[in-house]
């Protein structure tokens, strides 16, 4: 009786079917549909799709950087004669502090190299970055009854109208950092890369700072000189981020800080036309941080059948040390130059110039492999 009843349904169910229209597509199987986007929130190694990858890479930059630092100011250049009471009336400062558009930019490199690991994908790296800085500058006053104003003398009683028209300075600068880091690259969505990063930061910015006072008559020439020098080891931290626009473009964006612990070694002279100026030096240990910022664009391709990829970076960067500058500048008492002789009658008041911040702007462009 029930297989009756199921052989009139079937039969039932054939006769009243519509047929398939011979224009219908034909459904794709299940397999091979297309996948749906996503998912968009995920940690996925970061792969840079090599065949038979050695995974390791190498690169270099070169860099163009402008460096300025707060307090090396050397002399108030004043368009107006001195009033009685010798306050400045039209003055202005002159040296390499504060927005000065002339100062060059100065060449730099830096070189580095990596391997990823087995561990989930992590990977090592080191880079050595070399600036080269030097920055001159020469001021002068040459307007009737105007003065120059020195600002690296010892002590307040030398007479501005007798240290001449002109005064220079010379900045020089040699900056090495040694950077070893451990990254974990990883997928944040399918094109947005994070990369964070931990480990250690060695440095040794060494700087030289001279000023030359020409003096209005022979014999009155006044020069200072200076070597702030520091050297330091600390741990560093940050994340590298790569925001991917396709065919090979990506726009990049990295941020970093480090503190390192570090010492300070000052020298300082001052030499007068006759008799006695200063020599000093002095040395101390203190933590200092630093700061990094990058951003720019980014190109790459893969090629020699997919077994090597090359890519191309331009970035404009941000360094920021602080409290790098510490010498010490005098600033009362009767000491200097009067008529030609050096009097030093207690000028022996003094401070650190202004624990300037040590900056470093520019443009890098850089060439790595991946093999």
């Amino acid at each position: 009786m029930l297989a009756s009843s199921v052989a009139v349904l079937v039969a039932t169910t054939s006769l009243n079917a519509i047929p398939r229209d011979p224009c219908d597509p034909v459904p794709p199987p299940v397999c091979c549909e297309e996948p749906k986007p996503g998912p968009f929130a995920f940690a996925y190694p970061f792969d840079m799709d090599l065949n038979c990858p050695r995974d390791f890479y190498f690169h270099v930059d070169g860099l163009a950087m402008q460096a300025k630092e707060d307090g090396l100011d050397f002399a108030i250049k004043d368009s107006s004669a001195p009033s009685s009471t010798g306050s400045i009336t039209h003055g202005t400062v002159e040296g390499f502090a504060g927005d000065n558009n002339e100062w060059d930019y100065n060449p730099g490199v830096r070189v580095g190299f990596g391997f990823y690991l087995d561990h989930d994908a992590w990977n090592f790296d080191c880079n050595w970055t070399w600036l080269n800085i030097t920055n001159y500058e020469r001021t002068s006053e040459r307007v009737a009854g105007g003065v120059l104003i020195p600002l690296w003398l010892l002590g307040s009683g030398t007479p501005a109208a007798q240290l001449g028209e002109s005064a220079s300075a010379k900045w020089d600068v040699k900056y090495n950092t040694i950077d070893v880091r451990l990254a974990k690259p990883y997928y944040v969505s399918r094109y947005l890369v994070f990369s964070p990063h931990f480990g250690i930061r060695g440095g040794w910015i060494d700087q030289q700072f001279s000023v030359d006072y020409s003096g209005n008559a022979v014999g009155q020439r006044a020069i200072h000189h200076g070597q702030n020098d520091f050297w330091g080891i600390g741990a560093r931290a940050g994340i590298d981020t790569d925001w991917i626009l396709g065919k090979g473009w990506c726009l990049f964006g990295n941020v970093a800080a480090s503190m390192l612990f570090g010492k300070f070694e000052i020298d300082q002279s001052l030499t007068l036309p006759s008799g006695p100026g200063f020599d000093l030096d002095y040395d101390y240990h203190q933590n200092t941080p630093n700061f990094e910022m990058a951003l720019g664009i980014g190109w790459g391709m893969h090629f020699n059948k997919q077994r090597n990829h090359v890519g191309l970076r331009a970035a404009y960067e941000f360094h920021e040390w602080f409290d790098q500058l510490n010498m010490r500048k005098f600033s009362s008492g009767t000491g200097g130059v009067v008529a030609g002789a050096a009097v030093n009658n207690g000028a022996y008041a003094n401070d650190t110039v202004s624990r300037g911040n040590f900056t470093l702007n520019g443009f890098s462009l850089k060439l790595q492999f991946d093999i």
